[in-house]
Parts: structure tokens; C-alpha cells; sequence
């Protein structure tokens, strides 16, 4: 009978216990049947954004390669005007002033002449009674001969044949013919005339005044032919035949740019030579441009270069051909390019650079015709990476 009592009990018990876990594997059931049932989401491609860039077309073709430089226009010619003669200033012309322009041969000023002609007389009359002395003592230098030999035995003295006598007589000539040049010359000195065709820049003197030999008087710069002398570095020289410059068997073609009277000039030269020397501070050497005739006037015509004028200077290198010019900014570290591809990615070239500068680099080796290279400045590790540009006519090589 009791046991019969204690088994419900026991039921009661087990079923309290397994209550919980019995509800629990329900809850578990049901959200996974919750999870199987929910629909799965749809996938999607992640969408790579394209970077913008700046770019240039590479083209291959003929490349000439210019060395700039600049440099001060000089005139080839400078000196003082200095009297050989003193004398008071008796004639002043009027272009005697700071800019006057003189033709060569011209006068300039002209010193009192009145003792220099005075000289001249002088000298003039000691030529003539020389040269009379000259004749009587060549008289009686053939009178003696004559006596001699019809008189004398033996041979005669120099003396008996007056030779010594005509010796003096004829050096006295030459002497006084001397004195009259020399006379004739200062005459002539008394006129300061313009050596070669020029510019006056300053003026000294005046008229009425009384000058030394040796005044500077003025300063006289040559208009005929002006120079630019041109600083030009060890690499910018190995663009020309530098062996042929020095020696003078080669010349080099050299456009000068300048602003005058507000307005932008150009002019045609020719380098002629080099200074010789390498500065040994700067390790600079200078050449020399020159211009003449038509080089002194523009290309158009129209404006005259002037003494002292600062011009800039572009000198024709070597030429090359089949190489790419691109802007300095293609190039990255290493020797390298950046390229886009055929799927608009970007692609590391390694290239040979045989002449670069600040604005530009020569590349030989490493891009093909047409290539699209980068020119904006990008980080490293960027070989992949989507890239989109716009091509316009100021992107060409």
C-alpha cells in the first residue's frame, strides 16, 4: 500500500526536473527552425572607386635639348678716351654728351693746334737746310774723288774722300725727317676722333678747359659688335663639342630673351668662344656669345639690344632621336614611371633617363609610343590601383 502511494510522488518529481530542459531544447528548437526558415540575403560585389589622376601622352620623336642660361649684354670694345697731346679744348662736338653716338673717325674734341703747327714749321725748316747741307757735301765729296784720282797715288782715306762727312750730313737728314713726323703726329693728336663706331657714357671735359696728356676725358663703349658672357655649369657644357668652341672651330647658335621699354624681345647670337678658365669657387665656366649687323636688332626688327641689358639665354644642345620628352613630374624615385594600363590600372615602368632638368626628362628606355604615364605625385606601392583621367591637348609630350 505504501508503495503504491510513493509513485506518483516519484513521477511528480522527475517531471519537475525535466520541466526546464524540456522547455529549453523547445526554445532551441524553434530558433533554429527560426534561422533555417529566415531568407538569406543577397550578395553584393564591393564597387572599387577609381582614383583621378593627371597624365601625359608619351610620344617618341626628335628631341634638341636646350641649356638656359643668362647673362648681361657688353659691348666688346670699352676704353677712356685719353689726349696723347695737352693743349686747351678749342672745339667740343655736340654729341659730346653721356649717349652721344659716334661714328668711327669722327671728331670728338680738338685741342688748341697753334704749337703743334709752330713745331711743324719749325722741323719743316730744319729739313730743308739738311737737306741742302746733304747736296753741298755730296758736292764735295765727288769734287774730292775727282782730285783724288787725278792727283793722288794709292788709295784714299775715308776722310780725304769725305765719307764721314756724308754719312753725318745724311743722318742728319733722316733726323730731321724724323723730328717733322713726329711734329706731323702731335698735329694730328691735337683731334681726339672715335676709334671705332660708339657710344659716349660719360663726359669729363669740357671747352675752354686745359687738359694733360693722359686725361680720361670721356668713355666710349664700341656698338658694332656686344657680348653676353653666359655662366654655364660642367653639365650644361656637355651638351656642346666643347674641344671645337675653345679652339674656335665651332660656333653656337644662343637665342637671347630681354624686356625692354615693356615689351618682351628676342634676338639671334652666336657663342664664338669660351673664357678658358673654371671658376674655382663656383666651378662655373663662362662662353661668349656675340651679335653684329642684324643680330643687334630684334627677330622682329624693330628694337635695338641695348649696353647693359639683361637678357636670358637658350643654347641648342644635343639632338636626339626615338627617345620620349616627358614633364620632371613623370619621373619617381629609382628611375621609375607609373603607366596606366589597357584596364585602367596603374603599372610601375623602369626606364632609362639619359638628360633631365628641372622641367623636363629625355627617357630612352622603358615606355612605348602612346603610353599614358602619371605626372600626379602618388605614394609607393600603388601598382593595381583604378585610376580614371580626362586627356587634353595640354597633356601631350
Amino acid at each position: 500500500m505504501s508503495n503504491v502511494i510513493e509513485r506518483p510522488k516519484l513521477m511528480k518529481k522527475i517531471f519537475s526536473i525535466m520541466l526546464p530542459v524540456i522547455i529549453v531544447a523547445g526554445a532551441v528548437a524553434v530558433s533554429v527552425i527560426l534561422v533555417m526558415a529566415k531568407p538569406e540575403p543577397e550578395k553584393k560585389a564591393v564597387a572599387e572607386i577609381a582614383r583621378h589622376i593627371r597624365v601625359v601622352a608619351a610620344h617618341e620623336g626628335h628631341v634638341a635639348l636646350y641649356v638656359k642660361t643668362q647673362g648681361t649684354v657688353e659691348a666688346k670694345q670699352a676704353i677712356n678716351l685719353v689726349p696723347q697731346v695737352s693743349g686747351q679744348v678749342v672745339y667740343v662736338s655736340e654729341k659730346f654728351v653721356a649717349g652721344g653716338i659716334f661714328k668711327k673717325g669722327e671728331v670728338i674734341l680738338r685741342l688748341d693746334p697753334r704749337d703743334y703747327q709752330y713745331a711743324v714749321t719749325s722741323t719743316q725748316a730744319r729739313v730743308t737746310e739738311s737737306k741742302q747741307i746733304l747736296v753741298r757735301e755730296r758736292a764735295e765729296a765727288a769734287l774730292a774723288k775727282t782730285e783724288w784720282e787725278e792727283l793722288g797715288q794709292g788709295d784714299a782715306s775715308d776722310l780725304t774722300l769725305r765719307k764721314p762727312q756724308l754719312a753725318d750730313a745724311e743722318a742728319k737728314v733722316e733726323a730731321a725727317e724724323a723730328n717733322l713726323r713726329v711734329a706731323k703726329l702731335s698735329l694730328e693728336r691735337t683731334e681726339i676722333r672715335a676709334p671705332f663706331n660708339g657710344l659716349l657714357t660719360t663726359k669729363n671735359v669740357d671747352f675752354g678747359q686745359f687738359i694733360n696728356t693722359g686725361t680720361n676725358v670721356g668713355k666710349l663703349y664700341s656698338i658694332d659688335v656686344l657680348e653676353v658672357r653666359l655662366p654655364m655649369s660642367s653639365k650644361d657644357l656637355a651638351q656642346f663639342d666643347i674641344a671645337g668652341l675653345q679652339s674656335g672651330k665651332a660656333q653656337l647658335d644662343v637665342t637671347l630673351t630681354g624686356r625692354f621699354a615693356n615689351k618682351e624681345s628676342k634676338w639671334k647670337g652666336t657663342i664664338v668662344r669660351t673664357e678658358g678658365l673654371v671658376n674655382t669657387k663656383t666651378r662655373i665656366m663662362y662662353v661668349v656669345a656675340q651679335l653684329s649687323g642684324e643680330q643687334l636688332l630684334s627677330l622682329d626688327g624693330k628694337l635695338p639690344i641695348s649696353i647693359g641689358q639683361f637678357v636670358a639665354a637658350e643654347v641648342e644642345g644635343h639632338v636626339y632621336e626615338t627617345v620620349f620628352q616627358l614633364p620632371r613630374a613623370v619621373l619617381r624615385q629609382g628611375n621609375q614611371v607609373l603607366v596606366v594600363d589597357k584596364d585602367n590600372k596603374l603599372l610601375t615602368r623602369k626606364i632609362k633617363v639619359i638628360d633631365s632638368n628641372r622641367d623636363y626628362v629625355v627617357i630612352s628606355e622603358g615606355l612605348k609610343d602612346g603610353d599614358i604615364v602619371v605626372k600626379s605625385q602618388l605614394g609607393v606601392d600603388v601598382d593595381g590601383i583604378l585610376v580614371k583621367y580626362e586627356m587634353n591637348s595640354g597633356d601631350k609630350s
